[in-house]
């Protein structure tokens, strides 16, 4: 395999599992539980989601999620193996309905990961703080992401086009709202609430 088809397996099959880790947790939660699992099974010549393949063949699953302290175990050893199965190549490709078919994957979770891993994806990963920055900006937003796909469609399409309107990607909005909204943006904001003129 090359390096660089090698590095975007890594990629693609790290993002995903961070995926299902971060959902409801915070990303320094997410960050420390991937630290320990690559720490406590380390991927020489096996990628991440042979490790986690051969971990559930084998009954332990359960065990190493619990060592990495990750909580959620179920939904986790439900879904990391089917994830498994999608191999890089789908990963590469899939959209949203094919990862929520996944027990465990919802609509944020499915877009989290299609944003972060495909720069030019047009999505958007309803979590508290896109919520809080659409109400800030006249959207009518629930407090928590919303279980009703038409709502969700709603918001998403709202969001696409705030970013629109500031001449951003939608993965460029969603991360400088994570960073205000986590207290970690500069002492300005980095997208007021008017669009760029120009």
């Amino acid at each position: 395999m090359a390096e660089p088809w090698r590095q975007r397996v890594y990629e693609l099959e790290y993002k995903a599992m961070y995926a299902l880790v971060v959902a409801g947790k915070s990303a320094k939660f997410a960050d420390a539980v991937m630290e320990r699992f690559l720490g406590q099974f380390p991927i020489d010549g096996q990628s991440i989601f042979e490790c986690i393949i051969d971990l559930d063949d084998s009954g332990m699953l359960r065990e190493a999620l619990k060592e990495c302290r990750s909580g959620n175990y179920t939904k986790l050893c439900r879904a990391l193996p089917l994830l498994a199965e999608f191999g890089p190549e789908k990963l590469s490709t899939c959209q949203p309905a094919d990862l929520e078919k996944i027990p465990g994957i919802g609509p944020k979770t499915s877009r989290f990961f299609i944003l972060w891993t495909r720069p030019g994806a047009r999505v958007a990963a309803l979590d508290v703080h896109i919520l809080r920055w659409l109400r800030g900006h006249g959207h009518d937003a629930p407090r928590t992401t919303p279980a009703n796909p038409k709502t969700y469609a709603r918001l998403e399409a709202a969001f696409l086009n705030e970013a629109d309107q500031r001449g951003v990607s939608p993965r460029d909005l969603d991360y400088a709202i994570w960073q205000e909204g986590s207290g970690r943006a500069a002492a300005a904001p980095l997208f007021s609430q008017e669009a760029p003129r120009g």
